[in-house]
């Protein structure tokens, strides 16, 4: 059996790491887990603009967590992603390339020397005899970023996958899709979001949002003049400081008028698939990112949406070693690691 990629999520604030093995009757055993934070700024809008820390992160978070392996899955994510759904006459062979080409042209803002392409066909022939294509294109110059930190730090890219993509193969090895179900994902990273709905086990529609995590961080740092490791802190829970039966209730209120704001930028999104859709309904939105860890957040979507809110773990039905890992530390944690683990779910040599 082909063994599994390491799962290497290269976020704006910190890289995830999951190794895993899959077994006989689809068994998911963990083998390796970390996290590393970056320097701010290391990654800005989706760019690499420190490599060295960067290099520097991964180099130390492979020693720490002991990693065997070097071929390595990696996501791509922002803006330097477009992925749509489109639909064409029914055609295949050179027909298809042609049109896609076409298609590329007409639905990716870039220039075609500058992005890479790929397209999956999802439906061969609708009963109208159409058939869907999902296009993919990602910009060059950002992907070989990503490609060379990789190699620089002595690792292997076997695989370049989109985080969207990543955290639905998450959502299937781990809870999985009934026939016929509709869902939405929002993955809140620091500085970015991306929504996608997935129906019937594909992906039907996907968005990014300029906001993340880091306007939580920034409201902190100017209601409470607090610096960015102080503002931080008390996003998660963490801080203590004198005075802390007066401050959390302010950042309290600060973390409720943020989720109020992000929300309402997730629901704008929802309602334009919903009034775009035949059947939109979704059943349940699914959560990830580490800004799924602040409490006020899956709340406020739930309230706005009326849709059951459910943080996302991915290690929900993997095997774990309780004398290797801290199981309260990755239950804590599991909403980080959705991206890297689903890329962990790749094998070398996957299209």
């Amino acid at each position: 059996m082909a063994k599994q990629c390491i799962g290497l999520d290269i976020g704006s604030s910190s890289v995830k790491l999951v190794q895993l093995k899959v077994g006989r009757k689809n068994t998911i055993a963990l083998q390796n887990f970390g996290i590393e934070p970056l320097p701010p700024q290391s990654i800005v809008d989706g760019a690499i603009m420190n490599h060295g820390a960067v290099v520097d992160a991964i180099r130390e978070l492979a020693g720490r967590i002991h990693l065997r392996g070097k071929d390595v899955a990696i996501p791509i994510s922002g803006n330097s992603v477009i992925i749509k759904r489109i639909t064409i006459p029914h055609m295949d062979g050179a027909a298809l390339e042609e049109q896609m080409e076409w298609e590329v042209q007409q639905n990716v803002p870039y220039a075609r020397q500058d992005v890479t392409v790929d397209h999956t066909v999802l439906v061969e022939q609708t009963p109208e005899g159409q058939m869907e294509v999902l296009v993919v294109a990602a910009k060059k110059d950002i992907v070989e970023q990503y490609l060379q930190v990789v190699r620089d730090a002595g690792f292997s890219v076997s695989v370049v996958d989109t985080a969207a993509f990543a955290v639905q193969n998450s959502i299937e090895a781990s809870i999985g899709f009934a026939p016929g179900e509709t869902v939405g994902v929002i993955n809140v990273g620091a500085s970015t979001s991306s929504i996608s709905i997935i129906s019937n086990g594909m992906p039907v529609f996907n968005r990014e949002i300029g906001s993340g995590g880091n306007t939580y961080t920034e409201a902190i740092q100017q209601r409470l003049a607090v610096g960015m490791d102080g503002a931080e802190a008390y996003k998660v829970g963490g801080a203590t400081t004198e005075g802390a039966e007066v401050v959390p209730q302010e950042v309290h209120r600060v973390l409720a008028q943020v989720s109020e704001q992000l929300s309402g930028e997730f629901q704008r999104s929802i309602d334009f698939f919903v009034s775009d859709s035949v059947d939109g309904s979704l059943s349940r939105i699914y959560l990830t990112g580490g800004t799924a860890l602040v409490p006020q957040l899956p709340k406020a979507i739930q309230d706005r949406s009326r849709i059951p809110v459910q943080i996302l773990d991915p290690f929900h039905r993997t095997i774990v070693d309780e004398k290797r890992f801290d199981v309260g530390y990755l239950k804590a944690t599991a909403p980080v690691a959705a991206v890297a683990f689903g890329l962990a779910l790749r094998r070398p040599g996957d299209s």
